[in-house]
């Protein structure tokens, strides 16, 4: 390649000589150039990387020309590649190990092959040189010369004598040949020879000494076989062992037993020599007559069965046509193993949307990533199927792009998600209502991002308008939990009802302006997330489930008869999961992020912190619209998670903390409890007690208050008496009270007012 650069201009451009330059000028830069490449020839320029320089002068402006090559010059450029490629090398050399061992393996069956075929061959040879000796051909005249005289009644026969006389005579006459004199010296000679040996030297000289008489028996009796018409086989092939490395030998006799050839002449036509490949596996690229990839796809099965190897052992694709194939293989599992995650030794920020996040592995050992431009994804597994490690994966990488809100809400478990909590922009643990606000502020953000493009006048947005807008990147993990519309409540059906149609939305419109949804559940089969809303997660990751029906509630209907089968997958396995998208269907596991015993998560967490707040983007630091409305809405934050990290709303003005010291736990627990409810100003006593028993069980239970399960006016009456100690302990020093009281509007009840549990924590009034 030839190209110029005018270093007094913008970086970067390129000029065409042959228009820019006088003639004068050109002429004195070819002239400089031929003078050069005279030089390169003659070995003076070459400096060993493949780069020539030329500078020159021309009017006022410093012009300089590049040649590059690829440093592949005399000899060595006609050397093929094949040659000089390592991995080509290694693979023969595993070739030619298995080779060797194969046939040592076999060699006491090579040694009783080779010796009955030398057995052959010494009698064939015996009675051949004894029958020229002896002149044996005689012998059937004699004796049909005998059968005549005796049916004529002959008592003597002249032809007889006569025949006799001749094999006499030939005989003779052959045993005195030189060639048979020689032969014999020869042989009384070499057995000499050998005796010799065997006298001075013992046994271990005898051996080699008989190899040229066996070598000679053994050729003369492959020749009486042949002569017979017999076949032999004395070294097997041992490119056809079960176990032996991929060649084209193999490959032909799999494709033909597989049933993939049709025709005896049929065959296989390698395009590059086979090499070794990534996880211990080797790849052979190559094309057929009449044979593509879905050929090779639809028969993948029979063709493991073939080698001898379990189908995720194997991997077929296109090499840039459909009858250019990749075929790779393993002798190993290539899930066997966790793989880290590229994210602990990355360093710097990433780009989720154009580069994605290196979520998981395939088969192949290569990256699979996760690209935000394309998430609105749904991921299901049963319980330890390994949805955390996915989403560990997801969230760490998208910490670790400046532009990315993340956007938490969770079902149970709220500790596992509470270490990424500093980079968290909400994350909620159990609030539905929030959770609905905060879906109105995201279909409202939606909105204002489309309307924003159409006056740019673009319907998508570019890479500047991402670093405007921010990235928004929503996650519901354990969704059942927020929109299962199956249960006894129902308001809580209602409420899901609700969720599932705004998620919905978000989902179809989303994803255009920028903003992503990501949700994952167990067992998606029992109806509790809406068909419609599962139809516009386009991206789908099943990792262990239950049976075949969820799993095609999870990849899609229809999908373990295309031949996905996650419910197959075994515990030990996880995450390994298949994930299905725009690259079709893709066997892939989750890269290891350990955070129980090594922190990993902790860490990756903690190098985002710093290359946000470097940057002012951590929340708080930065204005954060939709959170900021929240606020104004409730009072209370859910950025970096609330109370302690744990997805509990906080008092929005300290944070964590109310102006004269830290929100008392109880009385967390109600304002939880309030957001959650359907009337959110007031709640009984018997209500907030329920709730409590939801949350705490050990504390809150009738059983853990000393009264029967069926005494409900005891247990309101016990239960409430234990809430206002509670409230009592925890306020106590604080100058602030909170009793309850009773109401007749709507029904004589007793309980406490969502205000006054608000002024008691220490919040502002509305």
């Amino acid at each position: 390649m030839t190209q110029t650069t005018d270093h007094s201009a913008p970086s970067g451009k390129v000029f065409d000589l042959t228009t820019r330059l006088p003639p004068e000028a050109r002429a004195h830069l070819e002239q400089a150039a031929r003078d050069h490449a005279r030089m390169s020839a003659a070995g003076l320029a070459d400096t060993g990387t493949g780069t020539v320089k030329l500078s020159a002068e021309i009017g006022d402006q410093d012009l300089v020309v590049e040649q590059l090559d690829d440093g592949r010059r005399g000899l060595k450029a006609l050397v093929p590649a094949s040659l000089t490629n390592p991995d080509v090398w290694r693979h023969r050399g595993e070739i030619l190990a298995h080779a060797a061992g194969y046939h040592a393996a076999h060699s006491p069956v090579y040694v009783w092959r080779i010796a009955k075929l030398s057995s052959i061959g010494l009698w064939a040879e015996i009675s051949t040189a004894w029958g020229y000796l002896l002149a044996t051909e005689y012998g059937a005249d004699i004796d049909e010369a005998k059968r005549e005289a005796k049916k004529k009644g002959f008592a003597d026969n002249g032809d007889v004598a006569q025949l006799r006389a001749e094999r006499r005579q030939h005989g003779k006459a052959r045993r005195r040949e030189n060639l048979t004199v020689l032969s014999a010296t020869g042989f009384t000679s070499y057995v000499a020879a050998v005796v010799g040996i065997s006298q001075v030297w013992g046994l271990a000289m005898t051996v080699p000494a008989l190899i040229p008489v066996v070598g000679v028996l053994y050729a003369c009796g492959a020749r009486e076989l042949r002569r017979r018409g017999d076949d032999f086989v004395v070294f097997e092939a041992a490119a056809e062992a079960e176990d032996a490395p991929l060649t084209d030998t193999l490959m032909n006799r799999a494709l033909r037993t597989a049933g993939v050839f049709t025709r005896d002449d049929q065959q296989i036509k390698l395009t590059t020599p086979i090499r070794a490949a990534e996880i211990n596996g080797v790849e052979a690229a190559f094309r057929a007559e009449g044979i593509t990839v879905s050929k090779l796809l639809a028969k993948s099965e029979d063709i493991a069965g073939a080698l001898d190897v379990p189908e995720d052992w194997i991997d077929i694709r296109s090499l840039g046509s459909p009858s250019h194939i990749s075929f790779w293989m393993t002798d190993r599992d290539p899930f066997a193993e966790h793989r880290p995650s590229p994210l602990l030794t990355h360093s710097g920020p990433i780009d989720a949307v154009k580069d994605g996040i290196p979520a998981s592995f395939d088969k192949r050992g290569r990256s699979v990533t996760l690209k935000l431009v394309e998430l609105m994804m749904l991921v299901g597994g049963a319980t330890r199927a390994g949805k955390g490690l996915v989403l560990r994966n997801l969230v760490c990488g998208a910490a670790l792009d400046m532009r990315v809100r993340i956007r938490i809400a969770t079902g149970k478990k709220p500790a596992e998600h509470s270490v990424y909590a500093p980079v968290l922009a909400t994350y909620m643990h159990k609030q539905p209502r929030r959770l609905s606000m905060l879906l109105d502020l995201l279909e409202k953000d939606i909105d204002d991002r489309s309307r924003k493009l159409a006056r740019k006048g673009r319907s998508t947005p570019s890479d500047q308008d991402l670093e405007e807008m921010g990235i928004e990147l929503l996650i519901i993990d354990e969704a059942a939990d927020y929109l299962d519309t199956n249960t006894p409540s129902k308001a809580k059906n209602e409420l899901a009802e609700e969720l599932t149609v705004k998620l919905d939305s978000i989902a179809r419109a989303g994803a255009g302006v920028g903003v992503f949804l990501v949700i994952a559940v167990q067992d998606p089969k029992k109806g509790m997330i809406d068909t419609r809303l599962i139809a516009n997660l386009l991206e789908r990751w099943a990792l262990r489930v239950a049976d075949a029906n969820s799993a095609n509630a999870v990849l899609g209907s229809g999908s373990v008869g295309k031949g996905m089968r996650p419910q197959d997958i075994k515990r030990a396995q996880a995450p390994l999961g298949i994930r299905k998208g725009a690259e079709g269907e893709i066997l892939t596991r989750a890269y290891m992020i350990d955070q129980n015993e090594r922190g990993e998560a902790a860490t990756i967490i903690k190098r985002a912190v710093q290359l946000r707040g470097q940057l002012g983007l951590l929340p708080g630091q930065r204005p954060d619209p939709i959170e900021n409305m929240l606020v104004a809405l409730t009072g209370r934050t859910t950025a970096c998670g609330g109370l302690d990290g744990l997805g509990d709303p906080a008092p929005a003005a300290q944070g964590t903390a109310s102006a004269e010291g830290e929100v008392a736990s109880i009385l967390a627990e109600l304002l939880a409890l309030f957001e959650a409810a359907s009337n959110p100003q007031r709640m009984k006593t018997s209500e907030l007690l329920a709730g409590l028993e939801e949350r705490d069980p050990d504390r809150w239970s009738a059983a853990a208050l000393g009264v029967a399960e069926d005494d409900t006016t005891s247990y309101v009456r016990t239960g409430g008496g234990e809430l206002r100690k509670a409230i009592d302990a925890e306020l106590d020093g604080t100058g602030r009270t909170l009793a309850a009281k009773g109401w007749t509007a709507g029904g004589r009840a007793n309980g406490y007012y969502l205000a006054e549990v608000r002024a008691a924590a220490g919040i502002a009034p509305e």
